[in-house]
């Protein structure tokens, strides 16, 4: 499953820098390295290229999810202003959260991982059934 990334609240040349940082950011965690690639927008008939508008994060099930919300959510308390992080799902379904450098804590890594992992498939199937 893919998730993707979307950096609110700022100019779009900002967006472009932050997701290209976050890129590098996310592609140094061991579990999420080769699985990040940048969306870019759409190229209107006057400009030569489209400025990245998201970052798609291939997960698959395990720890992944938890990887992407810590990573994410430390990347931002590196920051120096506050934005808003969208994360979507293949499906649609999306979740916004405003995060600033202070305020970033375990509860929205928890709340993060928590989104994330719903959309993955479990390992193993239910026993129960």
């Amino acid at each position: 499953m893919e998730s993707r990334v979307i950096i609110e609240g700022v100019d779009p040349a900002t967006v472009a820098s932050h997701l290209h940082s976050l890129s590098t950011w996310l592609g140094s965690e061991e579990e999420l390295r080769g699985r990040i690639r940048l969306v870019e927008g759409r190229i209107e008939a006057d400009e030569l290229g489209g400025l990245p508008e998201a970052l798609a994060v291939a997960l698959s099930a395990g720890g992944a999810a938890t990887v992407l919300a810590q990573a994410l959510v430390e990347w931002v308390r590196q920051r120096t202003l506050d934005m808003t992080v969208k994360v979507v799902r293949a499906n649609g379904e999306s979740l916004e959260i405003q995060l600033s450098r202070v305020k970033a804590g375990d509860e929205t890594v928890a709340e993060l991982r928590r989104f994330i992992d719903q959309e993955q498939p479990s390992a193993l199937p239910d026993a129960s059934s």
